[in-house]
């Protein structure tokens, strides 16, 4: 799917929530509220399209900012955390430049801030509930203004950083072995682990990479090992977890058998006892 510009969305809801709250009457604080979770929205997709080619397309469906971050945060675990970028020559190859030239920071509205705030300011776009306000008694807009005026804060330094969505890392390719896809798989190597999960977006086969020395990463296919029914055959289906499924038909080339995997249900139930008098 094309791009979208989700940081100018972002500074517009971030312009909107100023004017409300500069307005000075309490209840247009709640529009700064909802101008605010829609631009945290807005900076958190603009976050994920850039592991666009890392995340299967049902992430996309995830609007929750807490949902989406965590799904980032599970494929990398420093992709809510700012960095910087410096470059320089190196007089020697391999060996760091002693001049660097910092070409800036990216500040990233992280997992806390998003805890801290966005279901905070939820919380003011309801009418209280008779219990809520017997409680807890009615909104409280002096801490709603000091809570947005925060969030701008973290807004402004999020959007004025020179540079942004920097995603570098240490990746593995192939194509997929499944012979129905051939898709090339792209998978970032997790830092400090011995083997990454990886899964082909397309068809679904499954691997496990594992990292050996001088950069190199052996991909293998996570495959279950289902013996041929035929009573005296011995052939054994290696097949992918999501191959094993009801109605799927298998053809055994040892003893020539066909078979279809289907479910079962059995009664596990404890037969009631019978008493017997005599």
């Amino acid at each position: 799917m094309p791009r979208v510009d989700f940081r100018n969305r972002a500074r517009e809801s971030l312009a909107r929530a100023k004017t409300e709250l500069s307005a000075g009457e309490s209840y247009r604080l709640r529009f700064a509220a909802l101008e605010l979770r829609m631009a945290i929205e807005a900076v958190t997709y603009d976050r994920t399209q850039a592991y666009e080619s890392e995340l299967p397309s049902e992430v996309y469906r995830t609007w929750q900012p807490k949902k989406l971050m965590q799904q980032l945060l599970d494929l990398e675990p420093m992709a809510d955390q700012g960095s910087s970028i410096a470059v320089g020559r190196e007089e020697t190859p391999g060996v760091a430049a002693s001049q660097m030239q910092h070409r800036g920071t990216e500040q990233v509205f992280d997992m806390k801030a998003i805890k801290a705030h966005y279901d905070a300011l939820g919380s003011f776009l309801h009418t209280p509930t008779l219990k809520q306000l017997e409680e807890q008694g009615d909104a409280d807009f002096s801490k709603l203004q000091t809570r947005c005026e925060k969030i701008i804060d973290l807004l402004e330094g999020v959007l004025s950083s020179r540079v942004f969505n920097i995603t570098l890392g240490i990746f593995s390719n192939i194509e997929c072995m499944n012979p129905d896809c051939g898709k090339t798989i792209r998978r970032r190597i997790q830092r400090g682990a011995d083997v990454t999960k990886a899964e082909c977006f397309e068809c679904g086969f499954t691997y496990e990479i594992q990292t050996g020395g001088q950069g190199q990463c052996i991909w293998r296919p996570i495959l279950e090992e289902v013996p041929c029914p035929s009573p005296e055959c011995t052939q054994v289906f290696r097949l992918a977890p999501k191959e094993i499924a009801p109605d799927r038909r298998l053809h055994c080339h040892a003893c020539g058998g066909r078979f279809q995997i289907g479910l079962a249900l059995f009664d596990t139930a404890e037969p009631e006892s019978t008493n017997i008098e005599n």
